[in-house]
Protein backbone atom coordinates (compact mmCIF):
# COMPACT_ATOMS: atom_id res chain seq x y z
CA UNK A 1 0.00 0.00 0.00
CA UNK A 2 2.80 2.42 0.86
CA UNK A 3 4.25 1.76 -2.65
CA UNK A 4 1.12 3.12 -4.38
CA UNK A 5 1.07 6.17 -2.14
CA UNK A 6 4.72 6.90 -2.97
CA UNK A 7 4.01 6.35 -6.67
CA UNK A 8 1.10 8.83 -6.54
CA UNK A 9 3.33 11.42 -4.84
CA UNK A 10 6.08 10.99 -7.47
CA UNK A 11 3.58 11.22 -10.33
CA UNK A 12 2.02 14.34 -8.78
CA UNK A 13 5.44 15.98 -8.44
CA UNK A 14 6.31 15.15 -12.07
CA UNK A 15 2.98 16.56 -13.28
CA UNK A 16 3.52 19.77 -11.29
CA UNK A 17 7.05 20.14 -12.70
CA UNK A 18 5.75 19.57 -16.25
CA UNK A 19 2.98 22.16 -15.79
CA UNK A 20 5.43 24.72 -14.37
CA UNK A 21 7.83 24.09 -17.26
CA UNK A 22 5.06 24.56 -19.85
CA UNK A 23 3.88 27.74 -18.09
CA UNK A 24 7.43 29.09 -18.14
CA UNK A 25 7.87 28.28 -21.86
CA UNK A 26 4.54 29.97 -22.66
CA UNK A 27 5.66 33.06 -20.71
CA UNK A 28 8.96 33.19 -22.62
CA UNK A 29 7.22 32.85 -25.99
CA UNK A 30 4.82 35.65 -25.11
CA UNK A 31 7.70 37.93 -24.13
CA UNK A 32 9.09 37.67 -27.65
CA UNK A 33 12.59 38.48 -28.80
CA UNK A 34 14.41 40.98 -30.95
CA UNK A 35 14.04 40.91 -34.72
CA UNK A 36 16.60 43.30 -36.15
CA UNK A 37 16.48 43.59 -39.91
CA UNK A 38 18.31 45.68 -42.49
CA UNK A 39 15.76 47.33 -44.76
CA UNK A 40 17.80 47.00 -47.95
CA UNK A 41 14.86 47.91 -50.19
CA UNK A 42 14.92 51.42 -48.70
CA UNK A 43 18.65 51.97 -49.07
CA UNK A 44 19.87 55.19 -50.63
CA UNK A 45 21.58 55.27 -53.99
CA UNK A 46 25.37 55.17 -53.91
CA UNK A 47 26.76 58.70 -53.75
CA UNK A 48 30.23 59.95 -54.50
CA UNK A 49 32.00 60.91 -51.26
CA UNK A 50 35.53 61.41 -52.53
CA UNK A 51 37.47 60.97 -55.74
CA UNK A 52 41.12 61.33 -56.64
CA UNK A 53 43.07 60.34 -59.71
CA UNK A 54 43.49 56.72 -58.57
CA UNK A 55 40.76 56.21 -55.95
CA UNK A 56 37.00 56.67 -55.55
CA UNK A 57 34.89 56.43 -52.38
CA UNK A 58 31.15 55.80 -52.59
CA UNK A 59 28.66 55.80 -49.70
CA UNK A 60 25.21 54.30 -49.28
CA UNK A 61 22.83 54.58 -46.31
CA UNK A 62 20.90 51.48 -45.23
CA UNK A 63 18.13 51.78 -42.63
CA UNK A 64 17.54 49.06 -40.04
CA UNK A 65 14.78 48.38 -37.55
CA UNK A 66 13.98 46.16 -34.58
CA UNK A 67 10.58 44.67 -35.36
CA UNK A 68 10.64 42.49 -32.25
CA UNK A 69 9.28 42.94 -28.72
CA UNK A 70 12.62 43.08 -26.86
CA UNK A 71 15.89 45.00 -27.01
CA UNK A 72 18.45 43.60 -29.40
CA UNK A 73 22.17 44.27 -29.59
CA UNK A 74 24.03 44.45 -32.87
CA UNK A 75 27.38 43.14 -31.69
CA UNK A 76 29.16 43.22 -35.03
CA UNK A 77 28.31 44.40 -38.52
CA UNK A 78 30.54 44.22 -41.56
CA UNK A 79 30.22 44.26 -45.35
CA UNK A 80 31.64 41.62 -47.65
CA UNK A 81 32.00 42.65 -51.28
CA UNK A 82 31.78 39.89 -53.85
CA UNK A 83 33.93 40.79 -56.82
CA UNK A 84 36.34 37.98 -57.71
CA UNK A 85 39.42 38.89 -59.74
CA UNK A 86 38.29 36.44 -62.43
CA UNK A 87 35.27 38.68 -62.98
CA UNK A 88 36.99 42.09 -62.77
CA UNK A 89 40.63 42.75 -61.89
CA UNK A 90 41.13 46.48 -62.58
CA UNK A 91 40.38 47.77 -59.07
CA UNK A 92 41.07 46.84 -55.48
CA UNK A 93 37.85 47.10 -53.39
CA UNK A 94 37.55 47.76 -49.67
CA UNK A 95 34.30 48.18 -47.71
CA UNK A 96 33.47 49.23 -44.17
CA UNK A 97 30.40 50.38 -42.23
CA UNK A 98 29.48 52.74 -39.42
CA UNK A 99 26.38 53.85 -37.56
CA UNK A 100 25.32 57.24 -38.92
CA UNK A 101 24.23 58.40 -35.44
CA UNK A 102 27.67 57.61 -33.98
CA UNK A 103 30.22 58.16 -36.74
CA UNK A 104 33.61 56.45 -36.58
CA UNK A 105 36.23 56.46 -39.28
CA UNK A 106 38.49 53.68 -38.05
CA UNK A 107 36.54 50.80 -39.67
CA UNK A 108 35.36 49.49 -36.28
CA UNK A 109 31.64 48.91 -35.76
CA UNK A 110 30.71 49.70 -32.18
CA UNK A 111 27.99 47.47 -30.68
CA UNK A 112 24.61 49.08 -30.52
CA UNK A 113 21.46 48.35 -28.50
CA UNK A 114 18.28 48.72 -30.54
CA UNK A 115 15.02 49.16 -28.66
CA UNK A 116 11.80 47.54 -29.90
CA UNK A 117 10.11 49.33 -32.82
CA UNK A 118 13.15 51.63 -33.19
CA UNK A 119 16.02 51.60 -35.61
CA UNK A 120 18.74 53.62 -37.22
CA UNK A 121 20.89 53.91 -40.30
CA UNK A 122 24.12 52.23 -41.33
CA UNK A 123 26.47 53.96 -43.74
CA UNK A 124 28.37 51.69 -46.12
CA UNK A 125 31.66 52.95 -47.55
CA UNK A 126 33.02 51.37 -50.73
CA UNK A 127 36.57 52.38 -51.63
CA UNK A 128 37.88 51.41 -55.06
CA UNK A 129 41.53 51.91 -55.91
CA UNK A 130 42.61 51.59 -59.52
CA UNK A 131 45.45 49.19 -60.22
CA UNK A 132 46.67 51.11 -63.29
CA UNK A 133 46.60 54.60 -61.75
CA UNK A 134 43.59 56.16 -63.49
CA UNK A 135 40.37 55.28 -61.64
CA UNK A 136 37.99 56.41 -64.38
CA UNK A 137 39.79 54.25 -66.93
CA UNK A 138 40.07 51.32 -64.51
CA UNK A 139 36.32 51.37 -63.82
CA UNK A 140 35.37 50.99 -67.48
CA UNK A 141 33.54 47.68 -67.88
CA UNK A 142 32.84 47.42 -64.13
CA UNK A 143 30.23 44.65 -63.59
CA UNK A 144 27.42 44.62 -61.04
CA UNK A 145 28.91 43.91 -57.60
CA UNK A 146 27.02 42.23 -54.76
CA UNK A 147 27.77 43.33 -51.21
CA UNK A 148 26.65 41.21 -48.26
CA UNK A 149 25.84 43.04 -45.04
CA UNK A 150 26.58 40.53 -42.28
CA UNK A 151 25.56 41.28 -38.70
CA UNK A 152 25.67 39.41 -35.42
CA UNK A 153 22.74 40.05 -33.08
CA UNK A 154 21.80 38.94 -29.58
CA UNK A 155 18.54 39.36 -27.71
CA UNK A 156 16.81 37.15 -25.14
CA UNK A 157 17.93 34.04 -27.01
CA UNK A 158 21.38 33.02 -28.20
CA UNK A 159 23.26 35.21 -30.64
CA UNK A 160 22.75 34.64 -34.34
CA UNK A 161 24.20 35.92 -37.58
CA UNK A 162 22.01 37.42 -40.30
CA UNK A 163 22.89 38.53 -43.78
CA UNK A 164 21.32 40.82 -46.36
CA UNK A 165 22.59 41.58 -49.85
CA UNK A 166 22.67 44.80 -51.80
CA UNK A 167 24.03 45.38 -55.28
CA UNK A 168 26.16 48.16 -56.69
CA UNK A 169 25.20 48.14 -60.34
CA UNK A 170 27.44 49.47 -63.10
CA UNK A 171 24.72 52.02 -63.96
CA UNK A 172 24.60 53.25 -60.36
CA UNK A 173 28.39 53.54 -60.30
CA UNK A 174 28.42 55.57 -63.51
CA UNK A 175 25.61 57.82 -62.18
CA UNK A 176 27.59 58.46 -58.98
CA UNK A 177 30.76 59.24 -60.94
CA UNK A 178 28.83 61.62 -63.21
CA UNK A 179 27.88 63.93 -60.34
Amino acid sequence: MWFYTLLNVVITILVVIAVLYLAFRFYVVRQGDEHIQMVTKRRSAFQLEDISFDKVTLVCDIPFTNRGKQNGTIMDLYPRHLLPQEQFDNVHVECWTMDVARPRHDGYFESYIVEPKKGGTIRLHVIMTGKNGNIRKDLQGFPDMNIDIVYQVVGRTDWHISKNRIRLTSEELQAALGQ
